[in-house]
């Protein structure tokens, strides 16, 4: 399969996702829960180096992330904990990551401008980036794999393909995806978190959040 086909393909599936198993509470993190980082990158770590393992933010949430199993480009992990790296963003050298808003992906809405997120690796090594931007859209037809999808900021329609880009097109860059529920329909939206990387030397102990002047 060429690549402009397979990711194509990807970007059609995964505007598409459906909720393949009945919804669950998802675990309610706790500012108190959360654990500390050292102890989450001790739990995670197994030593492949090119492996991303977990994700972290203080005082929101410390989740574990699993890769998508190969020609399966829609696969979403349905635990509780887990979310699911999104292949076809990596063809753009960037880092997505999806969850289903009713495990995980709940827990998105939580962070805020500013927020420090922690990418961790199988060797222990730690990438820190820090949350630029929330963007919000209706799907128009979420049972369709075409949509096109309205800004709920500024009114615009764009095309599925169009958005894909825009969110997932980000070099060095860090998506996070879920869905927004709305009008009783899990699939209602979609709910796109946008990270920058920061500094490579960052020190874990940084604040929290940082404000943008």
């Amino acid at each position: 399969m060429s690549h402009p086909r397979r990711v194509l393909q990807s970007l059609l599936l995964l505007f598409a996702i459906t909720l393949l198993a009945f919804p669950s509470p998802a675990r309610a993190w706790e500012g108190s829960e959360v654990p500390p980082l050292d102890e989450f990158i001790e739990a995670i770590t197994n030593g492949e180096a090119n492996e991303l393992r977990g994700i972290y933010a203080s005082d929101v949430f410390a989740f574990s992330v699993v890769s998508q199993p190969d020609g399966n480009p829609a696969f979403v992990s349905t635990q509780p904990d887990i979310l699911t790296r999104f292949d076809a963003a990596s063809h753009y050298d960037t880092t997505g990551l999806l969850a289903h808003n009713y495990l995980a992906g709940e827990s998105f809405s939580l962070l805020e401008e500013g927020q420090l997120i922690y990418l961790i690796y199988g060797d222990g090594k730690i990438e820190t980036y820090i949350v630029r931007e929330f963007m919000r859209f209706q799907a128009l037809d979420s049972n369709s794999l075409t949509s096109d999808f309205v800004d709920l900021e500024s009114g615009e329609r764009i095309s599925s393909t169009r958005l894909f880009f825009q969110v997932f097109n980000r070099p060095g860059g860090l998506t996070l995806q879920t869905c927004i529920n709305a009008e009783g329909n899990l699939s209602w939206g979609r709910l796109f978190i946008l990270a920058e990387p920061l500094n490579d030397d960052a020190p874990i102990s940084m604040p929290h959040r940082l404000k943008f002047y």
